[in-house]
């Protein structure tokens, strides 16, 4: 389907001409979008409304998406069509463009939990630590997932200074990814929590007031007085 059956050709061809300018930034210059101006941040506010994939399987759950995401270029580029439905493995992290693509990675994949170290269990709430530099895909593409369902977050490509700590519920199949909320690893104004999340299928669960909490605890553990970013 196309981006709006109300948009003009010419409207049209204006949000793939914008969109191909900001998938080149978010692509080819990987920088955050920290130094971006008053007008920069508006078009990205603007190219961001306009979503590239209409909904995602993730799991057991399909969920519509809210807003655009850079996704790497073999899924979505400028100038592609909006994607009715992307597939991702709710493990290993992978995009699908296909469900036959999807089952054919489930028939082989033997992972059931994100990379990374457990480090806490309480019943069926695990949290697992996840070092952005030794697990660069799997943090990458879940910063693609979030952005997915959150309009500010330009965290993509530089995942190695980071640190995400990702909440699962987990049961006899496995692992089953929560939300997350990441951090950098040397923070010099002392922030605990850079990014936070909790997938749709799973708020109003209290999850983001876990989240939140576990961030404070750890600064607690780790002896610094930290706050978000």
């Amino acid at each position: 389907s196309r981006i709006d059956p109300d948009t003009t050709r010419e409207k049209l061809k204006d949000i793939r001409d914008r969109k191909r300018r900001f998938d080149e930034f978010t692509h080819e210059s990987h920088e955050d979008h920290e130094g971006l101006g008053e007008a920069d941040l508006k078009e990205h506010e603007e190219l961001t409304k306009v979503k590239n994939v209409n909904k995602i399987q993730f799991g057991k759950y399909i969920l519509d998406t809210w807003y655009f995401s850079p996704l790497p270029r073999e899924i979505w580029k400028a100038g592609d069509d909006v994607l009715d439905k992307l597939y991702m493995c709710e493990f290993t992290l992978g995009f699908y463009r296909t469900e036959a693509e999807l089952e054919r990675h489930q028939k082989k994949n033997t992972h059931r939990h994100p990379p990374g170290d457990e480090i806490y269990r309480n019943g069926d709430v695990s949290v697992f630590e996840v070092d952005g530099e030794k697990s660069k895909i799997w943090c990458q593409n879940l910063c693609y997932l979030a952005k997915m369902f959150l309009d500010h977050k330009y965290l993509y490509y530089d995942v190695d200074p980071f640190l995400f700590y990702v909440v699962c519920e987990c049961d006899s199949q496995g692992f089953h990814v929560v939300g997350y909320f990441s951090k950098e690893k040397e923070s010099v104004n002392g922030y605990n929590l850079a990014c936070i999340l909790t997938l749709p299928q799973h708020q109003r669960k209290g999850y983001g007031k876990f989240i939140i909490n576990f961030s404070y605890a750890l600064s607690k553990i780790e002896k610094k007085h930290g706050s978000p970013e």
